[in-house]
């Protein structure tokens, strides 16, 4: 039997690509400080990369290659945060691949429990349905005086 054209179009909302549903749980995972649930996401050979640095530098803040090195960064924010909270989410579907996320930061730094509150844009690329390539831009500015790192 063939579906007729009104099933076919139920929402006039667009359904999320799977890459958008990949970068949700993404930070589902992170969220939840379940470093697990991200780590099923991630090809072995992702990269992630801070191109933004306190210093001013074009230079980037941190690269990490491969996902054990890209899980030594995750489980650093779930241990260092008791609180991660992104509000204001929205994911655009680019093109070969690409999703763009941005959302507010709403984080409690465990160990000082000041809030850490940054603004986020996150480029993910996949390959084979998992996250190849992540790019994450937020205010360096911000996170060096969280920590007390030098500015410029």
């Amino acid at each position: 039997m063939k579906p007729s054209s009104e099933s076919l179009h139920t929402s006039a909302e667009p359904r999320p690509s799977i890459h958008q549903a990949a970068v949700d749980t993404f930070f589902q995972g992170l969220e939840g400080h379940d470093a697990d649930l991200v780590a099923g996401l991630l090809a072995d050979d992702v990269i992630l990369e801070i191109p933004f640095n306190a210093s001013g530098s074009t230079a980037p803040a941190a690269r990490f290659e491969g996902k054990q090195a890209m899980m030594g960064y995750v489980n650093q924010i779930v241990t260092s945060f008791s609180r991660i909270v992104l509000t204001d989410k929205r994911s655009y579907a680019a093109e070969h691949g690409t999703v763009f996320f941005e959302g507010k930061g709403d984080l409690v730094h465990a160990a000082s429990g000041a809030p850490y509150k940054n603004l986020y844009v996150f480029k993910f690329g996949f390959r084979s349905n998992l996250i190849a390539q992540v790019s994450e831009y937020s205010n360096p500015v911000i996170y060096a005086k969280l920590v007390g790192a030098p500015i410029g």
